[in-house]
């Protein structure tokens, strides 16, 4: 019999101490929510994330952005809307993500992430403008040049399009031929991806030229020659087979 009342007395402390606990956190988070609604912005932090190393954006650029919709420091962290920071920020064609906060010292943070470039591109129209690795078609900058590999020749794709098709659907048998065929700038884009993703390609190739035929070449960087790749089609092979050829064929024919 001791030893069931025992048990019960320590059954009860145990609960008791978990509605303690459990009601201590609820006061903390109650504090902490009320101290947020009463906090101002004392001042904005803008980190550019530097992975890519890119000069696209700095932190002024962003600080003129969305201080151009209103002053923040000095509001109320509560009534400052973050999701719509971030779809300013993200207004500016350089920048790929965004994320804003606010921290318990008034600081209202913005991390930003820069888009990373893989191709220059120049079309017939007299366009230039850049296509990231995620596909995406970005401007050319004023204030800072990446060093990419460039695309130009009978390139018909504009800026407008601002992104890589994704591949087309099949919808019937009758169209097969012409859906399959992939726009020349997803091509341009693959081999361009593809050369990237590839330390030897990437040092040694300078430009990816689309003939009249709508047939791709490569220049390289040494040498007064170019290379004819015609399509996308079996990619790994033909630069497989073109290694081989720079390695064994050119080292015994000089």
């Amino acid at each position: 019999m001791k030893i069931n009342v025992q048990k019960k007395l320590r059954h009860a402390l145990i609960i008791s101490s978990w509605i303690i606990a459990a009601l201590g956190m609820v006061s903390l988070l109650g504090f902490v929510n009320y101290k947020q609604s009463n906090l101002v912005c004392k001042n904005v932090v803008v980190k550019i994330n530097d992975d890519v190393e890119h000069d696209f954006v700095d932190g002024n650029d962003i600080l003129l952005l969305v201080n151009s919709k209103g002053k923040l420091i000095g509001k109320s962290l509560a009534n400052i809307n973050k999701k719509l920071l971030e779809k300013i920020v993200l207004s500016n064609p350089f920048v790929e993500r965004v994320e804003v906060y606010s921290t318990l010292d008034g600081n209202l943070h913005i991390d930003a992430w820069q888009r990373d470039p893989l191709l220059r591109v120049y079309n017939m129209q007299n366009e230039q403008f850049f296509i990231d690795k995620s596909g995406a078609f970005m401007p050319v900058s004023d204030k800072y040049t990446p060093s990419v590999v460039v695309a130009n020749g009978f390139i018909y794709n504009t800026y407008a399009e601002m992104k890589i098709a994704p591949p087309p659907t099949l919808k019937n048998k009758e169209n097969i031929d012409s859906l399959t065929i992939p726009r020349m700038i997803n091509q341009v884009y693959k081999v361009a991806s593809f050369i990237a993703a590839d330390t030897f390609w990437s040092a040694n190739t300078q430009q990816i030229y689309v003939n009249e035929l709508q047939e791709i070449e490569l220049v390289p960087r040494v040498g007064d020659h170019r290379v004819l790749l015609g399509d996308t089609t079996d990619l790994k092979d033909k630069f497989n087979r073109l290694f081989l050829f720079y390695k064994k064929g050119l080292s015994n024919t000089g």
